[in-house]
C-alpha cells in the first residue's frame, strides 16, 4: 500500500508582508487510500489531517519543512516533523499487520499513542473580564480565528475596535465600582450601559458598536460553555443604530477638488492627492495609503492595473487605472505619499471648503439622550472613508455592473454593497431617465 505523507500550513498568509505574518499551525496530511462513497457511488479520497502541535511563520517555510535559516530553530523543528511522519507510517503498518481496517479514527488514535505530545494548558478563564482580555490576546497572536468559513485572522481594525470596547467597559465598571461577570449582563445592565454612553454624548451608532462587541464576547463564551445567560438574545438587548448621512462626493465635486490650485500649500496638495487616489480606487485608507510602485502591474492585454491585498479582509483586488488616477500615481512615481489618517481627515475638510463643496447636509446627533437635528456644510463631513464611498457610488452611477464594482471594492455580497453606497432618489431618477424603458415607447400616441 502506498502511503503519502506531507505537511502544510493552515494559513498560508499569501500577500501578507513578512513583518506582519503570524505563526500558523502545521498540519500533517496522511494519504493511505482511505475513501468514502458519494451518493452517486463515486470514491471520495480523504486524507487524515493531523495537528502536529507545531507553529511557524510562512516566511520560514519551504513548502515541506522549515527553511535553513539562523532566524528560526529549523533543525529541531524539522526533526519533530520527521518523527511525526515516522509515527504515522509505523501506525499504519501496525494496523495492517493486525488486519485492522484503516479508518481516520484508528490511525489517529495510534499516532496519538506514539506521539509524546506536550500539551499546552491554556490559562483558566474565571470571569467575563478575563475572557475579554484572553479573547483579544488570542486574536492578536493569531490563535483565535474568525468564525467565517475561511477561518481568517482578525484584522487590525477589528482588534482595535474590541480594545476600544474593553477600555470603555473597564471605565463603566470603575464608575459603578463593580466588576461584572457573565450573569450580570441583563436588561438592567443594558439600560445603564446605554445611559453611560448617552451621558458622554456618544452617537447612536457608536453606542451600537459597543453593544455589538459585548454580544460577540457573550455569544462566543456561551458557545464555549462558560455560561448559560440568554439575555443578549432578547429583542430589547439590541445594538442600536440609525441611518447616518455618510456623504459621497460626485464627479463634479471631485473634478473641482482635482483642479484646485494648491501649489503654494504643499501639505494640502499632498492631502488632496492622497484622498483622490482613495476616491479613484474605492479602497479603505489602510489600503490606498500604502500603494507602491510594485502594486502597479501590466495585464496580458497591456492594461495597467493596481493589484492589492486588502488589509482588513486579506482579499486580492485588481483596480483599473483611470486617467486621473494615472496622473496622480505618475506625479509621485507610483508611491502614494505618507500621511497620518488623522491629518488627512483634518486637511480634507479645508480642501473641500476651498473647492466649494459647501451644500448644507441635514444630520442627526445624540445629545443628552435626545436626537438633535441640524444642518452642516458638506465639506465638514468629508473624511478618509468618504473616498471609498465616493468611488463605489460614482462607479455605480456611471452604469458599471454591481458585481464588477464589488470585485474592485472587495465587498462580499450585493446586499452589503447596496447598503454601503449613497444614491438618493433624485440621483436614481436622473440616472434612469435615459434607460430604454423610460426613453422608448411602443405606443403610438395620438396627436
Amino acid at each position: 500500500m502506498a502511503v503519502n505523507i506531507s505537511f502544510k500550513l493552515r494559513e498560508s498568509q499569501n500577500g501578507i508582508s513578512p513583518s506582519k505574518q503570524k505563526e500558523t499551525p502545521v498540519i500533517m496530511m496522511v494519504n493511505y487510500g482511505y475513501y468514502e462513497l458519494s451518493a452517486k457511488g463515486e470514491k471520495i479520497y480523504k486524507p487524515l489531517k493531523y495537528s502536529t502541535g507545531e507553529k511557524i511563520k510562512p516566511i520560514y517555510w519551504n513548502g515541506e519543512r522549515a527553511k535553513q535559516t539562523s532566524e528560526f530553530e529549523y533543525q529541531n523543528f524539522n526533526v519533530r516533523l520527521n518523527n511525526l511522519e515516522g509515527f504515522a507510517r509505523s501506525a499504519i503498518q501496525e494496523l495492517l499487520n493486525q488486519n485492522e481496517t484503516l479508518t481516520p479514527e484508528n490511525v489517529k488514535s495510534l499516532i496519538d499513542k506514539k506521539n509524546p505530545k506536550i500539551v499546552e494548558v491554556k490559562p483558566k478563564v474565571n470571569n467575563l473580564n478575563e475572557y475579554i482580555d484572553n479573547f483579544i490576546k488570542e486574536s492578536e497572536n493569531g490563535e483565535r480565528l474568525t468564525s467565517s468559513k475561511s477561518k481568517k485572522q482578525y484584522s487590525k481594525s477589528t482588534i482595535k475596535g474590541l480594545k476600544g470596547f474593553q477600555s470603555q467597559f473597564d471605565e463603566y465598571q470603575k464608575l459603578k465600582r463593580k466588576r461584572l461577570d457573565f450573569n450580570h449582563i441583563n436588561m438592567d445592565f443594558y439600560d445603564s450601559y446605554v445611559d453611560f454612553f448617552i451621558r458622554k454624548n456618544y452617537s447612536v451608532n457608536t453606542i451600537g458598536r459597543h453593544i455589538k462587541a459585548l454580544k460577540l464576547f457573550m455569544r462566543y463564551a456561551r458557545e464555549e460553555g462558560l455560561h448559560t445567560n440568554m439575555e443578549i438574545d432578547r429583542k430589547k438587548f439590541k445594538a442600536i443604530s440609525v441611518d447616518v448621512d455618510n456623504i459621497y462626493l460626485n464627479e463634479n465635486e471631485l473634478n473641482e477638488m482635482f483642479h484646485l490650485d494648491l501649489k503654494d500649500k504643499p501639505v494640502l496638495e499632498v492631502a488632496r492627492d492622497v484622498f483622490l487616489i482613495g476616491c479613484y480606487t474605492a479602497q479603505r485608507f489602510s489600503d490606498f495609503s500604502r500603494i507602491k510602485k510594485e502594486n502597479i502591474q501590466l495585464l496580458d492585454n497591456g492594461v495597467r492595473v493596481i493589484r492589492l491585498v486588502q488589509d482588513k479582509t486579506n482579499e486580492t483586488v485588481i483596480i483599473p487605472i483611470k486617467p486621473e488616477l494615472d496622473f496622480l500615481l505618475k506625479k509621485y512615481d507610483g508611491n502614494v505619499p505618507k500621511i497620518w489618517e488623522q491629518k488627512l481627515n483634518l486637511h480634507i475638510k479645508t480642501i473641500g471648503e476651498k473647492a466649494g463643496i459647501n451644500s448644507l447636509i441635514p444630520i442627526e446627533k445624540m445629545k443628552g439622550g435626545m436626537i438633535v437635528k441640524s444642518v452642516i456644510p458638506k465639506h465638514d463631513l468629508i473624511k478618509t472613508h468618504t473616498a471609498r464611498r465616493s468611488g463605489c457610488t460614482n462607479m455605480y452611477l456611471s452604469g458599471i455592473p454591481t458585481i464588477d464594482i464589488m470585485k474592485i471594492s472587495g465587498h462580499k455580497t450585493e446586499r452589503e454593497f447596496l447598503k454601503y453606497i449613497k444614491v438618493g432618489k433624485e440621483e436614481t431618477a436622473k440616472n434612469l431617465v435615459n434607460h430604454p424603458y423610460f426613453a422608448a415607447s411602443i405606443l403610438k400616441i395620438a396627436r
